[in-house]
């Protein structure tokens, strides 16, 4: 288990209320994360042919399994398989920070008490998984060839 982090878990339930899943909020967060992201260098040009629900969903599932990753502090099997994908498909490590910025710039618009302190936060339960998703692959593919 994770070490408690209360000013994120507090931030997390005030921008997403109790029931996750069913608040609209959620959908609303989700958004405005997409579209926050699409904002990055170079995104924009990678989801031309996106389902944009069909991919807010999926900006949905990928937080969630890093909020997973945080509570239980290991990966789930969704999140090797889309460490895998994500390998893969060729992404550069650097597009994790640019999705983690739109991340806690849409957390920032979203929580009305966040500062600093909150993002800090936010980092650290995040930062875990996050590091998971780039290095997990190379890490496989190392452990392959050392057999």
């Amino acid at each position: 288990m994770a070490l408690p982090n209360p000013r994120f878990e507090a931030s997390y339930a005030r921008i997403f209320g109790q029931d996750v899943g069913m608040d609209e909020r959620a959908d609303e967060f989700f958004t405005a994360f997409y579209n926050r992201f699409l904002e990055e260098p170079g995104i924009a040009d990678m989801f031309t042919a996106t389902n944009v629900v069909r991919q807010v969903q999926m900006l949905k599932k990928s937080v969630f399994q890093l909020v997973s990753f945080y509570v239980v502090d290991a990966p789930t099997p969704e999140m090797e398989r889309l460490a895998m994908l994500h390998h893969q498909l060729g992404l550069a490590p650097d597009l994790f920070d640019a999705w983690m910025r739109a991340l806690l710039d849409t957390a920032a618009r979203y929580d009305s008490e966040y500062d600093e302190v909150t993002e800090l936060a936010w980092c650290w339960a995040l930062a875990p998984g996050i590091a998971y998703m780039r290095l997990a692959p190379q890490l496989s593919e190392q452990n392959d060839g050392s057999k």
